[in-house]
């Protein structure tokens, strides 16, 4: 009876939606005028009771008292009804950003449009996913087991996981939501017993992640995959990155055409997932291009602000989950970029590598179009070692960065599940800030390859009542013998932390000095650590000329400084190649923290190109940024001289350079 009237209502549905085209309907406001209506402590009532208890606690966390944001606040319901009242039905309301979707013909589309209380109308845009990823079944029978992890001990040794495992930090009471094509994970024995607490079918409507008559019989593949890399279990064949989490599931992609998504599914599974309390998403689906070649988006879109699913993962970080989403697989395709929403602000776009640790020939590239580094960091993204979909014990190998980017979902859940009340700014400046490439970041691998057992021994500040505690755990299996924090209050004094409070759980040496004392909490004060293993003297930082840097009303723990990106002054160098042909690179150094931009100009002075405007860099070396020949408008420019443009806050340089295709 059940199925029989899903097909029903996914026949009617078809028949309702014939003509008609799919749109975000933008309001203006929420319901202010109405001062009956509009009471925030009502408004709030009712909100608490859509969220879940651990979401509560995570936004309280993170934005204090005030724990619900204006975008929160539900759309105004009289702007529901007026909808409703023309006879339109409403797909997915999207409270982040006071739309609803729905399908509109054009008499309805005019009609809206008058309505005083509307802000703007806009298609919904759906993405095609330009999938490079390639899978290959194996029998398990045909492969020597390492250790107990399987085949898949690699990929997650390559990010230092194991060593976290083994002290007992596998994510417990951590929440992760997948964002994917669908998930059918009750019928292979090392996901059957994964803790899902709910799943939802943002396509159909419905509970049911895994296939369904009216899927393709591919849909739920992908998913499956993902979901095993992730959350695996079974002793001698498969472990996932943090295999003891609990999951949250929405299948918001639909290949019963072809691979493609609705920004409204992406944004409405967001925000349902951030209600259930969900710490960590993360989302393998890498969009660029749409159905429609004239509704695509252009790599200048690329910049964080455009696309609604960028804006929809950023929104839920700032809501205190940590997002995690692929960079894409395009670097071998005329587009080569990083692909939205790798391009948002604070989402962790990670990149693909091989077992070797080298870079993986698909994986995207950056900068992001308005000159961000992403990716943010690199997993193993080339045969990784996952669940067969379909079968119940066979395995299967998967590449593309799909596969990477739920092994940094897993180490952003060991970290939470290890320090429980840590925030997102803290889990993603400790995965960045400890990948093997953190001193020199670029558009390649970004900050390099993620350590899950780095991350975990960064120093992390916590606030406590009235005070600060200054966390340092060591995973080590050797024998910590005494620890000492020394924080340098200027030249010639210091404050030293002696260990009494070293504790040990599980093998760790845990070490957490309360730092309620005479410290300004507006100042950055430089610390070290030394301590004794096995009767052995070590510092960190090894370097004696280097420090961490703290800052308490920040809460950040700033990584040393490294001797390669020490920038005394600007200097910007000849791009090369010169001459170039297809692409070449820019390079600068910065003495100090600087608003940039570069240009390319003509012999008759006339701007051609704008490379990066106003944008903030760091101190230090910029090699990443690149010009392919193309004007503002892409279109390819004639041969010949061109000058590039540095201009900043503080200085101001013209090159020569020239393109020569012939």
């Amino acid at each position: 009876m059940k199925k029989i009237f899903l097909i029903f209502f996914i026949n009617f549905f078809s028949i309702l939606s014939f003509g008609q085209t799919k749109y975000l309907i933008y309001f203006k406001d929420k319901g202010e005028q109405d001062k009956v209506y509009f009471k925030k402590s009502s408004i709030e009532k009712e909100l608490y009771q859509l969220f879940t208890q651990k979401a509560i606690e995570r936004r309280r966390r993170v934005l204090g008292e005030e724990i619900f944001l204006y975008g929160d606040y539900p759309i105004y319901p009289l702007y529901i009804q007026k909808l409703d009242s023309l006879g339109i039905q409403i797909i997915n309301k999207l409270n982040w950003f006071n739309a609803v979707s729905c399908f509109l013909n054009d008499e309805q589309t005019e009609l809206i449009k008058n309505l005083p209380f509307i802000e703007k109308i806009e298609p919904v845009r759906v993405f095609k996913s330009r999938n490079n990823e390639t899978n290959s079944f194996v029998s398990f029978d045909l492969l020597k087991s390492q250790n107990n992890y399987g085949p898949s001990f690699a990929q997650l040794n390559l990010s230092d996981i194991p060593q976290v495992h083994s002290k007992g930090i596998s994510g417990q009471n951590v929440i992760i939501g997948l964002l994917d094509s669908g998930f059918r994970w009750k019928s292979h024995e090392a996901i059957q017993n994964t803790n899902v607490i709910a799943e939802y079918d943002f396509v159909f409507r419905d509970s049911i992640t895994a296939n369904q008559p009216e899927d393709n019989p591919a849909q739920d593949v992908h998913g499956t995959m993902i979901l095993g890399i992730v959350a695996g279990k079974m002793d001698g064949k498969l472990y996932g990155a943090s295999y003891n989490s609990k999951f949250i599931l929405a299948k918001t992609e639909d290949i019963r055409s072809e691979r493609r998504v609705e920004e409204d599914n992406y944004a409405a599974a967001l925000e349902w997932m951030e209600r259930l309390g969900v710490d960590v998403t993360s989302s393998s689906l890498g969009y660029s291009e749409f159905d429609d070649p004239n509704e695509s988006y252009t790599y200048r879109d690329m910049n964080g602000q455009t696309t609604i699913v960028a804006r929809a993962v950023d929104s839920a970080f700032l809501r205190g989950v940590v997002t995690v989403t692929s960079a894409g697989n395009e670097y071998m395709s005329p587009w080569r970029y990083i692909v939205s929403p790798a391009d948002a602000k604070y989402v962790l776009a990670v990149g693909a590598v091989n077992p070797d640790g080298s870079i993986a020939s698909f994986s995207s590239r950056g900068p992001t179009s308005d000159g961000r580094i992403k990716p943010d960091v690199c997993a193993q993204g080339v045969s990784v070692y996952t669940v067969q979909t379909g079968s119940l014990s066979n395995y299967t190998y998967a590449s593309g960065t799909s596969a990477s980017a739920p092994i940094v979902a897993g180490i952003a859940a060991l970290l939470i599940s290890h320090y429980p009340d840590i925030n997102q700014y803290q889990v993603r400046d400790a995965i960045r800030w400890t990948a093997s490439q953190a001193n020199k970041p670029d558009t390649v691998y970004g900050w390099g390859i993620a350590s899950a057992k780095k991350a975990i021994e960064y120093p992390l500040i916590l606030r406590i009542f009235n005070g600060y505690i200054l966390n340092k755990t060591f995973i080590t299996n050797e024998q910590i013998d005494s620890v000492r924090l020394i924080i340098q209050t200027d030249y010639s004094n210091e404050i030293i932390f002696n260990d009494r409070m070293q504790k040990s759980l599980n093998g760790i040496k845990f070490f957490s000095p309360n730092l309620a004392l005479n410290l300004n909490s507006d100042d950055v004060y430089k610390f070290y650590f030394i301590y004794y293993k096995n009767g052995i003297k070590y510092r960190e930082p090894e370097d004696e000329q280097q420090f961490y840097s703290l800052h308490l009303n920040s809460l950040k723990v700033f990584p040393p400084k490294k001797s390669l990106n020490q920038v005394t002054s600007f200097k910007l160098y000849q791009n090369y190649p010169n001459p170039f042909i297809e692409r070449t690179r820019f390079q600068f150094e910065l003495p100090s923290q600087d608003w940039v931009t570069i240009e390319i100009y003509d012999l008759l002075g006339r701007k051609v190109k704008t490379l990066v405007k106003d944008v903030g860099l760091s101190r230090g070396i910029h090699n990443w940024l690149e010009w392919d020949g193309t004007d503002d408008n892409g279109n390819l420019v004639s041969d010949g001289i061109y000058f590039y443009r540095f201009s900043s806050l503080q200085f101001n340089q013209t090159k020569k350079l020239i393109l020569l295709r012939k």
